[in-house]
């Protein structure tokens, strides 16, 4: 018999992209209202006229950026509107992102041109119109001056700045928060039964008709809404998937799923691809040297100073990437040892 025989058994899958978590639903369940205040920020710029800045801010995982993408993608379709977002987890200096901006304006000819050239290019391409510019996780810019730019030059424009820190507003010197001017809209966690409800419509999406069973999805639901990350609990719809598959089962029980929560140590927030450069560099020395201190890490890593590296270790921490442990060594002081991944037991959450 071959390994790649066909079998009647193991049909769990209808659509695993759906369990991505770049997927975004044609509907977005229990976000209406924010979806709708959004949409009055853009409004505006149908009547050609300026429209209005809008800070989004709430815990991760709880649809920030998929309700605000599912609106500029409704707006695509129904307006010659600029629409751009950007994630300045990875695109986090003016330069990158006005790079990314050309690009997803079409323009090419980026070449040995400075930053405040390519400003200039781009500055003059959006006024030609409106536009509407995204930029999620904010909190990750090296420089605010980019943000600063497109208030002072661009015309008609909506600028949405999403970040899991309410804090980060008030970080902004006048200049910008004077220009900024902002309405602000918070997103609040889910409760149990929208967690539930939003766990279920994946399923049907991602998976055949009974192919998960009632009581592990609410076993996944009770997890989530603990956690308060959704982020979770499709990762761990996906992870009871792989399991009744590789058991060569066509349903998910309860069992699947107990044995993929066992596994939810090696879950990570973020994708290594969302990482900035520097970030990556760094996640990538971790992985060669698991369990180093972070003084020894700086060391091999060479750039920037000791308290920006920390800085750095905090973020890679606060994803779920690495995690920190502090030792104590009596009058030598004390070492903050770094291992690769999450470390946290199941309990710890």
């Amino acid at each position: 018999m071959s390994f790649f025989d066909s079998n009647s058994k193991g049909n769990i899958f209808l659509n695993p992209i759906a369990l991505d978590y770049s997927f975004i639903p044609k509907m977005i369940p229990y976000r209406e209202n924010q979806q709708h205040y959004i949409a009055s920020c853009i409004k505006p710029l149908l009547q050609d006229r300026n429209g209005r800045n809008l800070f989004i801010h709430g815990k991760p995982g709880i649809g920030k950026t998929v309700a605000t993408i599912h609106v500029l993608n409704e707006l695509e379709e129904k307006s010659d509107i600029i629409q751009i977002y950007i994630n300045c987890w990875k695109k986090n200096t003016a330069y990158k992102i006005i790079l990314d901006i050309c690009d997803k304006m079409g323009y090419k000819f980026t070449l040995n041109k400075s930053t405040d050239e390519l400003l200039d290019v781009v500055t003059e391409i959006l006024n030609k119109g409106s536009c509407v510019i995204c930029l999620d996780e904010c909190d990750k810019l090296d420089s605010y001056d980019v943000v600063y730019h497109l208030l002072e030059n661009l015309y008609k424009k909506t600028i949405l700045l999403i970040t899991n820190e309410r804090s980060w507003i008030n970080k902004l010197d006048s200049r910008i928060s004077s220009r900024l001017n902002p309405e602000t809209l918070e997103f609040k966690p889910y409760n149990y039964d929208e967690t539930l409800g939003i766990l279920k419509q994946r399923v049907e999406y991602a998976f055949n008709s009974n192919a998960f069973s009632k009581e592990a999805l609410e076993l996944i639901a009770k997890k989530t809404f603990e956690l308060q990350d959704l982020r979770t609990g499709i990762y761990l719809l996906k992870e009871s998937g792989d399991i009744a598959e590789f058991k060569n089962k066509n349903k998910i029980e309860t069992a699947d799923t107990e044995e993929a929560m066992k596994k939810i140590d090696n879950f990570m927030i973020k994708d290594k691809k969302d990482l900035s450069d520097e970030l990556n560099d760094i996640l990538e020395i971790i992985r060669l040297n698991d369990g180093k201190n972070s003084r020894d890490l700086f060391e091999i890593y060479g750039k920037d100073s000791y308290k920006t590296f920390q800085r750095k270790l905090a973020e890679l921490e606060k994803n779920k990437l690495v995690s920190m442990k502090e030792v104590h060594l009596g009058a030598n002081g004390r070492k903050i040892i770094v291992n690769y991944g999450s470390l946290k037991s199941l309990n710890d959450f």
